[in-house]
């Protein structure tokens, strides 16, 4: 039976995940100056640690009959995989798992009861809960863009592991310090192998599996356009192609974006050199998974590999990189996992694939397809839906979307039995989208994985109590309406919302002219299409709307009780973006005022942002490129 109540009655006890069963009882647990924690044997102790946050000055011990613990921990059979009973009564504090890995759980469940009580004491209770998914992860950019400082990793594992996360990547082209190919990543503050096992031992502390990720098919642009290695491309680096049949007009279009995107795999020296990237990245990491991506090769076929795809087919030629990428990782102990998108249009490679690689389907929109993920699944191949945060090509994430994405997918892979569900955030555009603004997408994802029925008009307040540290109902319909006002999107634009695309556009671009266009939109976090008329009057509307929610924001930042993680102060910075953004529409709009003054504001306006762009930017992540931004700002000021 699955919790159903009331917004109001819930906020009563507010958790993310929402439990499957939860039966309030009455009274507290008052919790001792001082006792032991039992636990069944020594591989439950990280459980226990974790739990002496609320009992502190105890210590752990092996459960011993007729010894009293103050929080007991039984390994109890039977639970479903993954599961836990946790039972608070005046009396004692037992909690019910079938291994250790379960036992955490209970206790980060128990960390949120004990964040909600009066001092010293637990609320009575009994909670019965399970994960739908074995795997419940976070994919994070650190390409293309940003590379956050090694401290902001650590904070976000942290973090993600409060709330269930149990498997975390980083999406990696060409960012890692490789000793013996010392030109990839140059001045791109990569990370380095001390970095990456640092990390993994200390999400591994955290029962977090950090799984490596590294582009070994297509986008490896950062890396096949460097003379050492344009041998190596599709195209030589350099645009050489046979034929462009079945490449997407958007990816031909702008040639030095799309130049060298893929590895030629009818090159032999191909698998050596990857070898030789994997060789050194690989053991960094304790996860038997490795995640090649294998994504979007467009070009795949199109130039040196041309001969070779005619006579095998594109879907085999696919397939024989796959299984051959399948033999280096197993040589480091890994076995691979690959993005869906190209292998689902090969229904025949689908089925011969080996049962030990997994796939990834993704799709972002609030509308994908989600049901797709069954071609994975019904073949028996481990599967995992993949949705995203909508944060990406966004001043502020387009939350709606991201919702019902998430909660589209997690329905879809619990029906047709994926193994796990991976949120991605990506940085296209040179992930201007601060991590910080990512978070109501993260536990929206680590609830839906968890609990799929969970009830998402609630999680809003949710969020804000548990993550924010507020009860306040202002800041809840603050957060609500800056996740309407940020969905705008026009539906036959480039897929960027309305606010990015206006933030840095000219005077006299076509996104002023003020003609109906359809639109993604949404009203109280439900999505849809709709006709949209953006002139000047509709900026003016948003920057009335803008201002109250800007004014609860500010507030909540500059409280020291409240936003105990620090991300208000990059909300609010979102907002002013939007905000200036809507005030280039009011001027430059149909219907708007032009004049130098405006012009005059807009430029200053834009040149305050770009100061503290750059100051929040390196406040938690490394230099990396941030300059593709800063450009992006002094352009839209020389503009005016």
């Amino acid at each position: 039976m699955r919790v159903k109540e009331k917004e109001e009655n819930f906020m009563e006890m507010a958790f993310i995940p929402q439990p499957k069963r939860l039966t309030r009882g009455s009274g507290v647990f008052r919790i001792a100056r001082a006792g032991s924690i039992g636990v069944p044997s020594r591989e439950w102790y990280p459980a226990a640690r974790e739990a002496k946050s609320v009992f502190a000055n105890h210590e752990a011990a092996i459960t011993l009959p007729g010894v009293r613990d103050n929080l007991q921990m039984v390994r109890t059979a039977g639970l479903k995989p993954g599961g836990y009973r946790l039972a608070i009564s005046r009396e004692r504090v037992v909690l019910e798992a079938g291994d250790p890995e379960a036992a955490r759980s209970g206790v980060r469940t128990l960390l949120q009861v004990a964040a909600q009580s009066p001092a010293g004491s637990l609320k009575c209770l009994r909670i019965t809960d399970w994960p739908d998914f074995s795997s419940r992860g976070v994919y994070y950019d650190v390409t293309r863009g940003r590379v956050p400082t090694l401290e902001s990793l650590k904070q976000q594992a942290d973090l993600l592991a409060k709330f269930k996360i149990n498997h975390l990547q980083y999406y990696i082209e060409d960012v890692f310090r490789f000793r013996k190919h010392p030109l990839i990543g140059k001045n791109r503050s990569p990370l380095s192998a001390a970095d990456l096992m640092e990390l993994d031992a200390y999400c591994a502390e955290r029962g977090i599996d950090l799984v490596p990720s590294l582009a070994a098919f297509g986008h490896m642009h950062g890396i096949l356009t460097l003379p050492p290695y344009r041998h190596l491309a599709e195209d030589y680096g350099v645009g050489k192609l046979v034929t462009k049949e079945g490449m997407p007009g958007w990816f031909t279009a702008g040639e030095g974006w799309a130049r060298g995107w893929s590895l030629a795999v009818g090159n032999r020296k191909s698998y050596e050199f990857l070898d030789s990237l994997f060789a050194e990245f690989l053991p960094c990491f304790s996860s038997k998974w490795f995640n090649v991506c294998c994504d979007e090769v467009f070009d795949m076929g199109c130039g040196q590999s041309y001969a070779l795809a005619k006579r095998l087919g594109k879907g085999e030629l696919f397939l024989r990189h796959i299984l051959k990428l399948r033999d280096l990782a197993a040589k480091y102990g890994k076995k691979i996992m690959i993005w869906g998108d190209i292998i689902k249009h090969y229904p025949k490679a689908v089925k011969r694939m080996p049962k030990d690689i997994a796939v990834l389907d993704w799709g972002y929109d609030y509308n994908t397809d989600f049901k797709g993920i069954a071609k994975f699944t019904r073949t028996g191949l481990e599967s995992y839906a993949c949705p995203g945060t909508s944060s990406w090509s966004s001043l502020f994430p387009r939350v709606p979307q991201a919702m019902a994405n998430i909660a589209g997918f997690a329905a879809a892979g619990r029906r047709y039995g994926a193994q796990g569900l991976l949120n991605t955030d990506w940085g296209d555009g040179g992930h201007f989208n601060f991590m910080e603004y990512s978070w109501l997408g993260y536990l929206f994802g680590a609830e839906q994985a968890w609990n799929a029925g969970a009830d998402r008009n609630s999680f809003p307040g949710r969020f804000c109590r548990l993550f924010l540290g507020s009860d306040d109902g202002t800041l809840v319909r603050a957060v609500r309406t800056l996740s309407d006002i940020s969905a705008v999107t026009r539906l036959y634009g480039p897929g960027h919302q309305l606010w990015q695309e206006l933030f840095t556009a000219p005077p006299g671009n076509p996104l002023y002219g003020g003609k109906k266009v359809k639109a993604i939109v949404a009203r109280d976090g439900r999505v849809g299409t709709a006709d949209a008329k953006f002139d000047a009057a509709y900026a003016r509307a948003a920057l009335k709307r803008l201002a109250k929610v800007r004014s609860v924001m500010a507030r909540a930042a500059k409280s020291s009780r409240l936003d105990p993680n620090r991300v208000l102060g990059y909300w609010v910075f979102a907002i002013d973006t939007i905000i200036h953004a809507a005030r280039r529409l009011a001027a430059f709009g149909q219907g708007g005022k032009d004049t130098p003054a405006v012009r005059r504001r807009l430029k200053a306006e834009m040149r305050s942002l770009e100061k503290r762009f750059v100051s929040l930017w390196l406040a938690r992540n490394r230099v990396s490129d941030m300059s593709v931004t800063v450009r992006r700002y002094r352009a839209a000021v020389k503009s005016l």
